[in-house]
């Protein structure tokens, strides 16, 4: 799909003013949740959404488990001791460099940290550090799509393969936000191979592709759905806008629907016949009024 800007997309914005900030909702949903930004996120297919709003899983630090105090916030455990202890857990800060959607590096990114110089001396300093990951160029092959795929890993998405058992059911079991954009390409193609298997899953051998088809057919979905899995926020909207485009809903309505209708209301209004089908949806005659000058600028 070819890039393109969100301005070029007819999209209605929310564009809060001044008079905004006295609601009760947080200031910054206004600016960056796209649930409220922008009307059309709303109708986008749910399971996409679920796909979208799911969040990195926890790879770089260990969560420890705790109970609740009635009498105090937070969680406890027992000390050493036997006295309690509050449970600390601190998330670290994680940054996902550009090079990281290039390529599957697992859910790893970069550790933005601090380090000390002297630890338990007076003369301690602290500095900033980062902590990358280890890079690796590799070829990989897919069953799937049945040719190799050169991309950047980490140790970690060698590890996550070998417990998979293959790169295909590593691709396909591991959520979209931890496979970032270059994945989730490759899994939204695999899942549509499999859904075209007569015609894009090895086409000139049926043997090959009924043992392939068996074996990841548990990943198997529908063919709009797999359309829909991997798209960022932009492809997602640019796509549902494409649908609703092509079902009329966007596009210029004929002059002579527009004043039909109205012709028919004036009709109802003078005869004092009951409410018809139009009006209960919402039509008036300023709506059409509006919609046919809105056709005829157009």
């Amino acid at each position: 799909m070819p890039r393109f800007s969100i301005k070029q997309i007819p999209i209605p914005v929310y564009k809060p003013t001044r008079t905004s900030w006295v609601h009760k909702r947080p200031r910054n949903d206004y600016l960056m949740n796209p649930a409220v930004k922008y009307p059309i996120y709303k109708r986008l297919p749910s399971f996409w959404r679920e796909q979208y709003e799911e969040k990195m899983p926890l790879i770089h630090q260990h969560e420890e488990q705790g109970t609740p105090r009635p009498q105090h916030g937070g969680l406890w455990k027992v000390g050493e001791k036997g006295e309690p202890e509050r449970v600390e857990n601190i998330p670290l800060k994680v940054y996902y460099p550009p090079e990281s959607k290039k390529g599957i590096w697992g859910g790893e990114g970069w550790v933005i940290g601090a380090k000390y110089t002297r630890p338990n001396h007076k003369l301690n300093r602290r500095y900033d550090k980062i902590w990358k990951p280890i890079v690796m160029h590799r070829t990989i092959y897919s069953e799937i799509l049945d040719r190799d795929v050169l991309m950047t890993v980490t140790p970690l998405t060698l590890d996550m393969i070998d417990e998979a058992y293959g790169f295909d059911a590593f691709v396909l079991k591991t959520p979209v936000v931890q496979l970032q954009e270059f994945g989730s390409k490759l899994k939204r193609e695999m899942l549509l191979t499999l859904a075209r298997k007569d015609t894009d899953l090895y086409p000139n051998n049926h043997e090959k592709r009924d043992k392939i088809y068996t074996k990841y057919q548990k990943y198997v979905i529908s063919e709009e759905e797999a359309s829909w899995v991997g798209l960022t926020l932009r492809e997602a909207m640019h796509k549902q806008w494409d649908i609703e485009k092509a079902a009329g809903k966007h596009g210029p309505v004929p002059l002579l629907d527009l004043y039909t209708k109205e012709l028919k209301e004036k009709i109802r209004l003078e005869s004092g016949e009951p409410a018809t089908l139009a009006e209960t949806a919402g039509v008036s005659v300023f709506q059409m009024q509006d919609e046919k000058s809105k056709a005829s600028n157009s």
